[in-house]
């Protein structure tokens, strides 16, 4: 077994800042090694996808990031790797344990996903390597950075069991164990005659808020941001659903001095809500997160969501979010929006009930998902490689 403490050099040199990821027995070690380097940031996400779209979100603000995983979670980050990292070209690692190996000794819930794993990962695309006794931890992050570097696309380290040491943490037992300071509070509701529209939201969003970063969830928020030409500042997501929040996390981390949008939807949020969490415990005083909620998933014709039995305001409240507001007036908009936005003081989210009445037609962005990457990420000022 290795020392961990050299790769995580290797990591810091080669200017990989950014990890996230869920707990792993194998990856205890290097997780304990990372927790206590200064320069280095782990972010405990809910789930895997979480990791991907985080580590996806700092390299569009200019940072490396690194998504630490079982494969037993291999099934929830093939969204987020098929429909944003690979399409995107964004170049994520990631740090996998294989459990489940053929001809290795095993839980048997870890076969399936076991046998399956590097085919899985061949089907995508995605180039990987094991590392073992014939290549060694350092050889292969080597080996990876190239990749990454040279053909912008997700790269899989496999991790065996036991190839790094356990990590001695003295200070572990002394750690206070999190706790809950107060009471949630109360969100406070606008309500008003008539509701605004998408095309109402999106509008007053990008004339207050013009030169901001702004993400945008899948399906019509995406294409409504895009209607009036693709802006270098908008990144429009195609795909991922659910993911825009951990994306927009990414790039608030790493960029601080920014003030960072979120274009959601009541139906992509429900898909993670986890993120909610993963968001209030990491504490983002620059993220803005503006929920649109018109109960229905619109582009694929309207279906319910089921946003009518969730609070928002108090499901995100008890998530450890700074700010919450509701607003069902199109009088309030605005009102709410600058109220929302106000700097260093979040992270805060905004729930607009929105009508169901959707402009025709919405189409997708005229720019490719590469093209979007591109010009997104030159508009925060990092030049593509």
């Amino acid at each position: 077994m290795d020392d961990p403490a050299p790769f995580v050099d290797a990591l810091l040199a080669r200017g990989f800042t950014e990890l996230a990821g869920v707990p792993c027995s194998t990856l205890r070690p290097l997780m304990a090694e990372v927790e206590h380097r200064p320069g280095l940031r782990y972010l405990t996400v809910s789930a895997e996808g979480e990791a991907i779209a985080y580590a996806a979100g700092a390299w569009l603000a200019g940072s490396r990031g690194v998504a630490l995983l079982q494969n037993s979670g291999l099934g929830n980050v093939l969204n987020p790797l098929a429909s944003l990292a690979i399409p995107y070209r964004i170049p994520v690692l990631l740090i996998m344990t294989w459990r489940g190996r053929p001809e290795h000794d095993d839980a048997a819930h870890h076969r399936p996903t076991g046998a399956a794993t590097p085919s899985i990962l061949s089907s995508l695309g995605i180039p990987w390597k094991l590392i073992d006794e014939q290549t060694p931890p350092l050889d292969a992050l080597r080996w990876a950075d190239r990749v990454l570097e040279e053909e912008r696309r997700p790269v899989v380290l496999l991790v065996s069991r036991r190839t790094w040491a356990p990590v001695d943490d003295p200070d572990r037992a002394h750690r206070p164990a999190p706790r809950c300071d107060g009471e949630i509070p109360s969100p406070q509701l606008r309500v008003g005659n008539s509701r605004p529209g998408r095309g109402d939201v999106v509008a007053a969003v990008t004339e207050l808020f013009a030169d901001e970063p702004i993400v945008a969830t899948t399906g019509y928020m995406s294409r409504a941001l895009s209607r009036g030409g693709c802006r270098e500042n908008h990144f429009y997501m195609q795909g991922s659903m659910g993911f825009a929040p951990t994306l927009g996390l990414g790039i608030a981390s790493v960029r601080p001095e920014l003030r960072v949008f979120v274009l959601d939807g009541d139906g992509a949020l429900l898909m993670q809500l986890g993120s909610l969490a993963t968001i209030g415990a990491a504490a983002p005083r620059n993220l803005v997160h503006i929920v649109v909620d018109n109960g229905v998933y619109a582009s694929t014709g309207g279906q319910p969501t089921a946003s009518r039995v969730v609070s928002f305001p108090n499901l995100v409240s008890a998530c450890g979010y700074a700010r919450v507001r509701s607003c069902a007036s199109g009088d309030e908009l605005i009102d709410d929006l600058v109220w929302a936005a106000r700097r260093d003081q979040g992270p805060s989210l905004l729930r607009i009930a929105i009508h169901r009445r959707e402009p025709t037609p919405l189409e997708r962005p005229a720019a490719t998902p590469a093209q979007i990457t591109e010009s997104f990420r030159r508009s925060l000022g990092r030049e593509m490689s």
